[in-house]
């Protein structure tokens, strides 16, 4: 009986060890641990004055929006608390950007630039499956720094908190433990609303929304 009883706690035993080497075999992707990240890809800013002319103490400018696009990059680094939830902070650089846009009383065009950059810190919740992929989403608040021309100035686009908002995936390599790669697109959003009447007493308030956004693909490393 007794030798019964050491046969079985030794399969016992074995068969647990065994299974752990295969969990381990079979998920390449890390559940916990601080990481680091660096990507780059395309970005795009965005400026909409939903209501009224742009304006500034001496021009008046036809109404619509300024975009562009251009080449920037992002540095991140978090900490994976388990198979869902992370927090994460980000340095992005979206790149240089300009638009032109034509006075609305005199003639003439005018050109907004800036090189915006942000600072970051949001949460990343997803889902980390035994194949190493791993889906997830970003909400949180960024500071947005405009770095403005002076007539991007002169309309009221400013530095500023944001929203930050992401979606991407993530791929873990199976053969290299804590390397993996990142697709992913983010977007920050920052709004100034500016009550004004004119001399008749009519509503020309004013909702100035600028969005910069990046499609970036990245490579990490988890510690």
């Amino acid at each position: 009986m007794k030798k019964v009883l050491t046969m079985l706690a030794l399969g016992t035993i074995l068969l647990s060890s065994t299974l752990q080497a295969d969990e381990v075999t079979t998920s390449p992707l890390k559940p916990e641990g601080f990481y680091l990240g660096l990507g780059g890809g395309v970005t795009f800013n965005l400026t909409l004055l939903t209501q009224g002319y742009y304006q500034d103490d001496t021009t008046t400018y036809k109404s619509g929006d300024l975009s562009d696009a251009d080449i920037g990059y992002i540095v991140y680094a978090g900490y994976q608390f388990n198979k869902i939830i992370a927090v994460e902070a980000a340095y992005t650089d979206y790149g240089s950007f300009s638009d032109t846009v034509q006075k609305a009383y005199t003639p003439g065009n005018v050109t907004f630039e800036s090189d915006p950059s942000s600072v970051s810190v949001y949460a990343n919740a997803g889902y980390t499956f035994s194949n190493g992929l791993r889906p997830f989403g970003q909400i949180g608040l960024g500071y947005l720094m405009v770095n403005g021309s002076r007539a991007t100035d002169a309309i009221g686009i400013d530095d500023s908190m944001s929203m930050r908002f992401g979606l991407g995936v993530e791929y873990a390599l199976e053969n290299l433990s804590g390397f993996g790669f990142r697709a992913a697109y983010i977007e920050e959003l920052a709004m100034d609303f500016s009550y004004n009447a004119d001399d008749n007493g009519n509503d020309t308030s004013t909702l100035l929304m600028n969005i910069d956004g990046m499609l970036y693909l990245g490579a990490q490393y988890k510690f």
